[in-house]
């Protein structure tokens, strides 16, 4: 971190000059956040025009999963502004180490104090105080921390035993014997007894015997004095002028003096600071499946499409304390999920700045067809990593495939290269003589083996089950269903849309059971009873859990009293009745399962349709999906006045 300089503007009309356009280059950069830019800097800007006016700090929250662009926006923010010299970063994983804060709050003492600065702090989930709703003992720099964000001052105590502190002890006690010597200082030199002076003082610390420099405080050591001088610090000729004007007795009090102030409180203002809070929430961003590569990037964008200030300040009470959530603020900013649109538009220019810059370093105008674009895209996009996977693939491959490309003979002359992509291989190509020459990369490498055909259509049977019951039974939106997942325990899944309304009711409990056993029941339908894969207990796990759960704890039963977990457990809630709580369960579920295979029986065609249509392509999206069950809608309805007609 540089010192201060002039970089942030006193003038108010220069920052709103700066502050001009600033969207528009912020989104040149940052794809399909437009809205949450516009958010950033409507509460940047009151800071960056009025610092000087707050007599706190303001804050900032900056919330969303990773790789959605909130670091790499603020770094933009900060160096189109010309503010690089008065921010600084920090690591909110780091908050439990006593050095956490130290070098920061050192340099503002130095050089911000009672001055405008910003303080961002990344992966501030890691700092929480409260997990599983039990408070969490915080550590001494992140208390200190909470501190600064809410008065605005930081308050630091020197250690006694510093090494800076014991090294100006050694250098007055040097000194002290060195005058009872004989050794004459005046206007800061040495005049008398030079020799003993280099003995006893100057040989400790370097100082060339030949040297012609007779100073009674070495000028090395004056980093030290500037250390620990109280704020404002004087500067190194400052510190000169004042060693210039003082004799022995006069240095040994000066030293004292410098001690004494080092080992008192320093106070430093920091009440025009802005704070940058940087953190995923992970209870906004909870479908149960994100890990899953698989996951479709339009997924995560649509089911967390509705979350506003709200929905974080629900998250950050689970993560905070709440006195401690109020000093965040309400200027919070949720940034979206990485939807399919901007994954193409960051491939797409991603790949055209680096042809650009590749073309500029060999030589060659260097170009990427879309086709090859769309396979890096598509090979290497992790919905719940953001834009990293796509960037990073996008700056590995290109550059891999160019040299490859230009380790063959046939492109020594070639002064236009294209990377393509033919037969689902990349090529590169180039024109000579008129004929188009091609030559073969090794991008992709062989793929893994993937499931056996038979394992593929039974994931898909399984996945087809619990979609229909779903859709059917209690009017759920499916996003996407997919039948296989490169994770060994996923055989594939399906993700479910947020439901419009919180409030679960009785009646509903034997659908809702029913959507759980729809994989079950699809197997046994296709498969017979003896034909049900593993891939049920999961379903059966939670079928029967959430049956018992709404029974015991959320007086769903016949009865309204509330149950223990089991009649082993010292807990709270009635011990006994666990015959009446396992037969109404049973009840239920023995239900659901004949409500299941009813309606997938109904539905036979549909499943055999569904089914072959997901095993062709892996996995169905959210426009396919709604194109499918539209079509059925309307079937229906057709159906339905037809009869009425007859």
């Amino acid at each position: 971190m540089k010192p201060a300089t002039s970089s942030y503007p006193v003038n108010f009309t220069d920052r709103q000059t700066r502050l001009h356009g600033l969207k528009r280059t912020l989104a040149s950069t940052h794809f399909g956040i437009d809205s949450e830019i516009e958010r950033l800097l409507g509460a940047f800007a009151p800071w960056y025009l009025f610092s000087e006016s707050q007599s706190r700090p303001r804050t900032i929250g900056l919330w969303g999963m990773t790789g959605t662009g909130k670091s790499s926006l603020v770094r933009e923010l900060v160096k189109h502004l010309g503010l690089d010299d008065r921010t600084y970063w920090l690591d909110a994983g780091e908050c439990r180490s006593n050095n956490w804060l130290g070098e920061m709050f050192s340099r503002v003492a130095q050089d911000l104090s009672g001055a405008p600065f910003i303080v961002v702090v990344d992966e501030f989930q890691h700092a929480r105080t409260i997990k599983g709703g039990s408070e969490q003992i915080e550590p001494n720099a992140l208390r200190t921390f909470w501190e600064m964000m809410d008065s605005g001052r930081i308050i630091t105590w020197s250690d006694i035993w510093s090494h800076h502190l014991l090294a100006l002890y050694d250098l007055h006690d040097r000194l002290r014997i060195a005058f009872n010597a004989g050794v004459t200082v005046c206007k800061g030199k040495v005049v008398d007894k030079p020799e003993v002076f280099k003995k006893l003082v100057a040989h400790h610390y370097h100082i060339d015997r030949k040297s012609t420099d007779r100073w009674a405080v070495p000028l090395g050591e004056l980093d030290t004095l500037q250390g620990l001088h109280p704020t404002p610090k004087p500067t190194m000729s400052e510190l000169q002028q004042k060693l210039s004007s003082l004799d022995g007795p006069g240095i040994l009090s000066w030293l004292l003096e410098v001690s004494q102030l080092s080992r008192g409180p320093k106070i430093v203002d920091a009440s025009k600071a802005l704070v940058i809070i940087l953190g995923n929430l992970d209870e906004l961003y909870d479908t149960g499946r994100e890990p899953l590569a698989e996951l479709d990037p339009d997924v995560l964008l649509q089911r967390h499409r509705d979350i506003g200030t709200g929905g974080v300040h629900n998250a950050l009470l689970k993560l905070f304390r709440i006195e401690q959530v109020a000093r965040m603020g309400a200027d919070h900013v949720v940034f979206p999920p990485i939807g399919q649109a901007t994954v193409d538009a960051m491939a797409r220019n991603g790949s055209a700045s680096l042809a650009a810059a590749l073309s500029k370093q060999c030589g060659k105008k260097i170009t990427v067809d879309d086709a090859l674009v769309q396979a890096i895209r598509d090979s290497s996009t992790i919905a719940v990593m953001g834009a990293r996977p796509v960037v990073a693939a996008v700056h590995r491959l290109l550059p891999s495939l160019l040299s490859e490309a230009l380790s063959s003979p046939e492109m020594d002359k070639a002064r236009t290269i294209k990377l393509a992509l033919r037969n689902a291989r990349a090529v590169a190509l180039h024109t000579r003589k008129g004929q188009e020459q091609i030559v073969q990369l090794s991008w992709p490498s062989a793929k893994t083996a993937g499931p056996l055909p038979a394992d593929l259509l039974q994931h898909a049977v399984h996945e087809i089950g619990h979609l229909l019951c779903g859709a059917l039974l209690c009017g759920m939106r499916p996003l996407q269903v997919c039948a296989y997942t490169n994770d060994p325990e996923v055989g594939g899944f399906v993700v479910w849309d947020r439901p419009r309304s919180i409030v679960f009711r009785r009646e509903e409990v034997v659908p809702r059971l029913a959507v759980m056993l729809g994989g079950w029941a699809a197997e046994t339908l296709r498969y017979g009873p003896e034909g049900t894969s593993t891939g049920c207990e999961g379903d059966l796990q939670k079928a029967t859990g959430f049956a018992l759960e709404l029974i015991k704890q959320q007086g769903f039963g016949t009865d309204r009293l509330r149950h223990a977990e089991n009649p082993a457990r010292s807990t709270e809630g009635f011990l006994t009745t666990t015959d009446e709580v396992e037969a109404q369960a049973r009840q239920w579920i023995e239900a659901a399962e004949a409500m299941a295979l009813d309606t997938l029986s109904e539905n036979a065609a549909l499943i055999d349709e569904w089914v072959e249509r997901l095993t062709a392509k892996g996995s169905l999206g959210m426009k396919e999906l709604e194109a499918l069950l539209q079509r059925e809608a309307e079937a229906h309805t057709l159906n339905a006045v037809q009869f009425e007609e007859a």
